[in-house]
């Protein structure tokens, strides 16, 4: 489970190219409410469709809020799921489940969760998990996720990958498919691997699972001219 920087060609059954980190030339109102930049928590590696999920992202508040009408979307793989999304300051904790049939999910590499974010200041924004869990019908995934970056009026690091350029924020153009940023899946270090299912979450120490739902404990269910880095 990962977070994609940039969302363009991501949908709820295919993905874009990954963006570990966004260059973005921001000079817009600091938190007005309004949607600059969305972003993508995405899965990859599920050969069935999900039938419930958690995507804890955390994130700087001071310098972005998520807002929680659309453009975001926590369904999107999901359709007709039980929304179980809850809002806190830094951390913005997206679930669904299905509790009975029809298990409408979409299954395959893509999108679970594309979110907005409304800009308040300069700075790099690391975006992380601090959750994330996934059921299909074969039973609980193991789940691994991966910090991502957004730069705001900053530069990514020469680590990333090479540039490509963009509107600049503020223009209002491609919100659809360019205000976007996300989180690569892969091993690196510092990686928080969890098995888990989703929903209704307690934690657990370091190390340890995390059983965020009912189902998934297997108890009864009653939750600017801009630059952009790519990958290589």
């Amino acid at each position: 489970m990962g977070l994609d920087m940039e969302v363009t060609g991501n949908f709820a059954s295919t993905l874009g190219p990954i963006q570990r980190c966004y260059e973005v030339a921001w000079s817009g109102t600091p938190f007005d409410g309004v949607a600059d930049w969305t972003i993508d928590v995405y899965v990859t590696g599920d050969t069935q469709a999900p039938r419930s999920y958690d995507a804890w992202v955390t994130y700087d508040n001071s310098k972005v809020h998520v807002l929680q009408v659309a453009p975001t979307d926590p369904l999107i793989k999901m359709p007709g799921a039980m929304n179980l999304s809850t809002y806190y300051q830094e951390r913005a904790a997206f679930g669904a489940s299905y509790f009975s049939p029809p298990y409408n999910g979409t299954l395959g590499n893509g999108t679970v969760v594309r979110i907005a974010l409304d800009i308040g200041g300069s700075g790099l924004v690391t975006f992380g998990f601090a959750n994330g869990a996934y059921r299909s019908e074969a039973g609980l995934h193991s789940v691994t996720t991966v910090s991502a970056q957004l730069a705001i009026n900053r530069t990514c690091s020469s680590s990333v990958g090479g540039l490509a350029e963009l509107p600049d924020v503020a223009s209002g153009t491609g919100s659809s498919g360019q205000y976007s940023l996300a989180v690569a899946v892969g091993a690196v270090t510092g990686a928080i691997v969890l098995v888990a299912g989703a929903m209704y979450a307690n934690s657990a120490g370091p190390g340890r699972a995390i059983w965020h739902s009912p189902e998934a404990a297997g108890l009864p269910a009653k939750r600017m001219r801009q630059r952009r880095r790519r990958d290589e």
